[in-house]
């Protein structure tokens, strides 16, 4: 929807009203419905179809590090794992709960488009949404606390993802604290101090998308013997939590808060749980995304990191204003940029903002697997024309 409105005579297709568009959110929420039912209902399956498996659904509370209770009925586990996940964290923010907000939950639930909103966090959730309820036609205004978004990336793919939505409306202030909150006359609002001053915003929906915590309520970790960090589950790097029988994986653990990341916990809690095998998890190579379009995704360390660490570097960069397959597209914004050792070429990070980036990262994943260097994306083939040119481009400019 948003090409052909944006940009449907630059491709050739002609007769289009862009003001008659429209979209029809139920429709497309009954859609994703089904598609997440679905999901989910293969997983359920496989669960209840394994003979080895008992699968009870209920609230569970341990009463000892060994002894359980799931709605009443009591169990006893020599070894547990915690999938616990993680849910929003609300900030103490005076009269936010008054006001009312939603989480990304509700805002995957909405029955219709609001005309606009506020969301606080510049983080995954809330450039996520930002970017998807404004090309719904959503007027959306986007603070966030940290002084770039996507704390923790790269600046400068950072700021040119900030361009290209500000570019398609979103209003965005960084280095933004919210400070209270409330509603009057049917809009919500909230006070701020912004880099310019304290500002007060309105709309008629708050999006809260400021960090997360263990889903951890009532669990009983007390009595469990199970310590937290202040918001997330104390582990070591085989899983094991304060308790010598109970693991943790995912995102009840905070660090990276991904479903693949859960699914790289997943074998080695049970082989160590099961086996005592004390396989420890290694983070070096976890790559992330942000699904905005452009999407932004990295691995590894960025440049500011690097360096902390001592390392000396070299950097590699290639745009994809250069790419023909880009151009083809009609999606040249961003770039890919990768970070070696100076002395060895093992590559330590990659950053790319740019179409299809959460898949094009996937090449710099492998490459850095088992430390290795960017010789390994120089000298493979690609196909031309493809975006996947672009991270070889920067591969060779590390040379």
């Amino acid at each position: 929807m948003h090409i052909v409105r944006e940009r449907a005579a630059e491709f050739g297709v002609c007769g289009v009203d862009a003001t008659a568009l429209s979209f029809d959110l139920p429709t497309a929420m009954a859609r994703k419905d089904a598609i997440v039912g679905g999901i989910i209902e293969g997983i359920y399956n496989g669960l209840k179809r394994n003979a080895k498996i008992t699968f009870l659904r209920g609230r569970a509370e341990f009463t000892s590090p060994v002894d359980i209770r799931v709605d009443g009925k009591a169990i006893t586990a020599k070894k547990s794992i915690l999938a616990v996940g993680a849910r929003q964290a609300v900030p103490p923010i005076p009269g936010l709960e008054e006001a009312g907000y939603i989480t990304n939950r509700e805002a995957l639930q909405l029955e219709s488009v609001p005309d606009s909103m506020l969301v606080i966090g510049g983080g995954y959730v809330g450039i996520e949404f930002s970017q998807m309820y404004a090309r719904y036609g959503t007027q959306v205004t986007l603070l966030g606390r940290a002084p770039q978004l996507m704390r923790g990336e790269e600046p400068e793919l950072a700021e040119m993802l900030a361009d290209v939505l500000r570019a398609e409306g979103i209003v965005i202030y960084t280095g933004t604290e919210v400070t209270r909150a409330g509603v009057e006359n049917g809009l919500r609002w909230v006070e701020a101090a912004t880099p310019q001053g304290a500002r007060r915003f309105e709309a008629e929906v708050i999006l809260l998308a400021a960090g997360r915590v263990a889903r951890v309520e009532n669990l009983g970790l007390e009595q469990a013997g199970v310590e937290m960090d202040g918001r997330f589950i104390c582990v070591d790097a085989t899983l094991r939590t304060s308790a010598p029988n109970i693991w943790s994986l995912g995102d009840g653990n905070g660090g990276y808060m991904f479903t693949h990341r859960a699914t790289y916990d997943g074998p080695i809690a049970a082989l160590n749980a099961v086996k005592d095998l004390g396989r420890e998890v290694d983070y070096r190579v976890v790559p992330r995304a942000v699904f905005t379009e452009p999407a932004l995704a990295s691995v590894g360390l960025t440049e500011a990191e690097a360096r902390q660490a001592g390392r000396e570097i070299k950097i590699g960069t290639a745009l994809f204003a250069h790419s023909g397959r880009a151009k083809a597209i009609g999606q040249t914004e961003g770039m890919v940029k990768l970070i070696a050792d100076a002395a060895s070429g093992e590559l330590l990070g990659g950053h790319i903002l740019g179409p299809r980036a959460d898949d094009l990262i996937h090449a710099v994943a492998v490459a850095m697997h088992d430390h290795g260097t960017y010789e390994r994306l120089t000298k493979t083939i690609h196909i031309h024309p493809t975006l996947a040119e672009a991270v070889k481009s920067a591969a060779k400019g590390l040379r």
